[in-house]
């Protein structure tokens, strides 16, 4: 059995085209994600995004993304292995594995948390997003889904995960469009919970 095989591990996330598993190994927790196109209308309906002979497929893109978090300071999952299989340079299945992270996605920690904890957890994902984009990180994925909290002795950590997307522009601290667009995406998912004045503040101190 391959470890990107449908029935490796225990079941994380299970797409028709895509899926998570998580696996122990010598003590660790590794996470295997896969993505697959097993027909050629599969293939050429994503080619202009991830299978087309000259595109990085998105396994290989989060696998870039994931070691730029790592070696820019920031909390992430260390990416261990990509793997791809193509046929006449089309993309046919791409497999990503990572290690665990230790901690919670924010869209499930938002929730069922009380209103001081909602904001000190807004405040720090904007000021997270802010130490991304000052150092020229435009995640263009940013979902609070994608991000995972930890909480060690009262002090929050932000990790990011599902980047194939980004894009690295000049580092500095500055509104242009990217960055723009990565407010909009997540303000309104924070303003779920009322939180979203409480991001942005953090991002303007």
């Amino acid at each position: 059995m391959a470890l990107s095989d449908r029935d490796t591990g225990e079941i994380v996330v299970d797409h028709r085209s895509s899926w998570v598993r998580r696996v122990s190994a010598n003590a660790s927790e590794l996470f295997i994600k896969t993505y697959e196109y097993t027909s050629w209308g599969e293939r050429f309906g994503n080619w202009a995004k991830w299978t087309a002979p000259w595109r990085r497929s998105r396994a290989a893109r989060e696998w870039a993304a994931l070691t730029w978090l790592r070696t820019h300071g920031f909390a992430a999952p260390e990416p261990l292995a990509c793997f791809e299989s193509r046929r006449l340079g089309f993309l046919r299945r791409a497999t990503l594995i990572t290690t665990a992270f230790d901690g919670e996605a924010a869209d499930q920690i938002l929730p069922t948390s009380d209103a001081s904890t909602q904001r000190d957890l807004a405040a720090a994902i904007g000021a997270f997003v802010v130490a991304l984009h000052e150092r020229g990180f435009r995640d263009r994925n940013l979902d609070l889904r994608n991000l995972l909290v930890q909480h060690h002795g009262g002090q929050i950590t932000i990790a990011k995960i599902d980047s194939p997307r980004f894009r690295l522009v000049q580092p500095g601290r500055r509104e242009d469009a990217l960055a723009i667009a990565d407010w909009n995406r997540l303000l309104p998912q924070l303003a779920q919970f009322g939180v979203a004045d409480d991001a942005r503040n953090s991002a303007k101190s």
